[in-house]
């Protein structure tokens, strides 16, 4: 079942291209939740952007996976969402923004608890983020070009 998460500390933003075929593109945050058990992954909504993903877990079905994610389908998006995330955080994106503080919000969230420890979290939510900063937010949404 959905349910809203929020929360505040150290988030990453950063474009994904997430749709090779189309070279359909969005706003993707990753931050943590639990002291850092909860990995938290969220679309940050961009008006016009009519390719946005909405089902973060779907998303990551779409991209395949390797071999080392066992477990489950749902395990396997997680882990592809955590790496993604994580991995986002980790190798630096000139076009990323990276926040030491920032209060957030999660709606329309989908958790999913991983079968061990993974990048250092043991359990996966996704949905839609809100930033509380909104200057931050306008920031955020400008990493991606959208058609007018």
């Amino acid at each position: 079942m959905a349910r809203d998460l929020t929360g505040s500390g150290r988030v990453t933003i950063f474009p994904l291209l997430h749709d090779w075929e189309t070279g359909s593109r969005c706003v993707m945050a990753y931050t943590s939740a639990d002291e850092g058990f909860t990995a938290v992954l969220g679309i940050i909504p961009v008006e016009g952007n009519v390719y946005e993903p909405g089902d973060l877990f779907a998303l990551a079905g779409r991209h395949g996976f390797i071999g080392e994610w066992k477990g489950s389908h749902e395990q396997r998006c997680g882990c592809w969402l955590v790496s993604t995330g994580a991995g986002a955080l980790r190798v630096r994106n000139p076009e990323a923004i990276y926040v030491s503080e920032a209060t957030w919000s999660l709606d329309m969230v989908r958790t999913v608890d991983l079968d061990g420890t993974y990048a250092g979290h043991t359990r996966v939510s996704a949905g839609r983020m809100t930033l509380a900063d909104k200057d931050l937010e306008k920031h955020a949404r400008a990493l991606i070009a959208v058609p007018a």
